[in-house]
């Protein structure tokens, strides 16, 4: 059983302003099908002002539930309208690769973005429930227009399982401290990468000592080098800047204050860090995200039948070898 199709689920009005809101949802979906991802359409007509950088700085947290389980659950505290870079929700998406995207139409007054979520679940016969949770910040200017819409990408070939499970946080001190990321027991798979995000600031604040990962080896890696391992030194980011073009992306090396650190299918529990803060009191998160295998049947039904394997685990490899 093979094959793609795009089915929306919502399409709802939505005018983003200069204050934060939070937006809650939930829909019946298809049964018997397979949710590779979700896909999030947002358009927003705006003063110039509205967003200078990538749209996803002003997306604050996505929540994703299906019939009561947790596949996405990312937040982040650094959301600014006049950062002329990637947002932190951006940086999360295309630190998995292709398996997931974080792209926009670049324009000043026209916003049109975006955002793939990958999820790998087999929805059984019945009644299918997802319930989403969306927080977003608050924009530079009033948008006059806007809308939301929702898409699942179906596709009966997906061979994974791509869970984003709540962060373990931690506040700085001064010089080397011991980091215990917690990778809950009741999710099956492998750990693929843990974001580490700085939700204080938008700095790294790392030392020359910089991030030691126990499985990785005896010695720290520092920011340079993390980024160089997982691809973000290799143009290996993407966000709208109308400033500066409305014909094409531009390329970033990085995201000030967030890390996705390769795990490389880390098994046996929790990830064990040693971190080299520069400031004190400063509020950390760490995600691992866990990948597994997708099994179960799903029901049948007429679609397409050219096969599309996808694969969080190799997607997030790859990217890494670039």
């Amino acid at each position: 059983m093979a094959g793609v199709q795009f089915y929306k689920i919502n399409d709802q009005s939505l005018i983003m302003t200069d204050a934060a809101q939070t937006i809650t949802f939930g829909e019946n979906i298809p049964s018997g099908r397979t949710v590779e991802s979700v896909i999030l359409h947002f358009t927003q007509t705006a003063p110039d002002g509205f967003a200078l950088g990538g749209f996803d700085n002003l997306i604050a947290n996505y929540r994703c539930i299906l019939n009561g389980e947790v596949f996405t659950d990312f937040r982040t505290n650094i959301n600014e309208p006049t950062n002329v870079g990637l947002g932190r929700f951006g940086y999360f998406l295309q630190s998995m690769g292709r398996a997931a995207t974080s792209l926009e139409v670049p324009s000043t007054t026209s916003k049109n973005y975006w955002a793939e979520i990958p999820m790998g679940a087999n929805v059984p016969q019945g009644v299918g429930r997802m319930e989403f949770i969306l927080g977003l910040a608050a924009a530079g200017t009033t948008a006059t227009a806007g809308n939301l819409e929702v898409w699942l990408r179906l596709n009966d070939a997906t061979q994974t399982t791509t869970h984003a499970v709540p962060s373990t946080s931690f506040t700085s001190a001064i010089g080397i401290q011991s980091v215990v990321v917690r990778v809950p027991a009741n999710v099956p798979g492998k750990v693929v990468g843990v974001l580490m995000q700085n939700n204080t600031e938008a700095a790294d604040n790392i030392g020359t000592q910089g991030i030691r990962v126990h499985l990785l080896g005896a010695f720290g890696l520092e920011p340079s080098l993390i980024r160089y391992l997982n691809s973000d030194l290799a143009n290996g980011l993407m966000y709208a800047d109308a400033a500066t073009s409305t014909q094409f992306q531009v390329y970033e090396t990085g995201v000030e204050g967030a890390f996705f650190i390769p795990t490389y299918n880390a098994v046996g529990g929790d990830i064990q860090m040693e971190v080299d803060f520069t400031t004190a009191s400063q509020s950390y998160t760490f995600q691992p995200i866990i990948v597994s295998s997708l099994g179960g049947s799903v029901g049948e039904t007429t679609r397409s039948t050219q096969s599309s394997p996808v694969n969080t685990s190799k997607s997030i490899l790859n990217r890494t070898l670039e």
